[in-house]
Formats: C-alpha cells, sequence, structure tokens
C-alpha cells in the first residue's frame, strides 16, 4: 500500500465510525493528517476533516485550533510540518511525534 492510499483508507475508516465512535473517528482523522502532511492539498483535507470532526462534537476549542492550523498547511509546500503531528490541540502545532511502526513503514 501506498502513502497516498494509506491516507484514503484512514479518512474512509474515520467515516465509518461517524456517528457511532467519536473516538475512534478522531484517531483515524489524526492518522491520516500524519500521511497527507507532506501533500499541500491531502494536509489541507485533512484539517478540514478535523475541522468537520470537531463540528459535530461541538468541541469549540478544537474548531478554533483548526482554523487556525489551516493556514500551516502551506508548510506542506516547502517541507515545513512537524512529522508525526496529529493535527489536534492535543499536541503543539509544531511539535513532531514519534512515529508508529506501519505509519514509519508508509513515510519511507
Amino acid at each position: 500500500m501506498t502513502r497516498k492510499q494509506a491516507f484514503w483508507q484512514e479518512q474512509q475508516l474515520a467515516r465509518a465510525q461517524r456517528g457511532h465512535d467519536p473516538v475512534a473517528e478522531l484517531r483515524h482523522l489524526e492518522r491520516a493528517h500524519i500521511l497527507g502532511q507532506r501533500d499541500f492539498r491531502e494536509h489541507l483535507r485533512s484539517h478540514l476533516w478535523l475541522l468537520a470532526w470537531a463540528w459535530r462534537q461541538r468541541d469549540w476549542a478544537e474548531c478554533g485550533a483548526q482554523l487556525l492550523r489551516i493556514p500551516g498547511s502551506l508548510g506542506s509546500l516547502v517541507g515545513v510540518y512537524p512529522l508525526g503531528n496529529p493535527g489536534t490541540r492535543r499536541v503543539g502545532a509544531l511539535t513532531p511525534q514519534p512515529l508508529s511502526e506501519d505509519l514509519q513503514v508508509l513515510l519511507k
């Protein structure tokens, strides 16, 4: 599986959890964000998906965080992004995070 295929798979897995398990949905959206960081369009999409998730959860703090992070997607155009960052407010916007083994393989 390619990185791009995994990105879309995570989005589909998140969508399958919508309305059933918001924690699992968010986990898949965060993984999609990590996989999409190096591509501007995917990075932007992941933040829009995270914003939509936050809106559905009525998580206004996360909505605000996403509105601030959306312009940060531009960093992908010049290769500036914190590898492994899940894209949510639980981790600072510029803070890299360790990658799980499966994501390490996909991001090589």
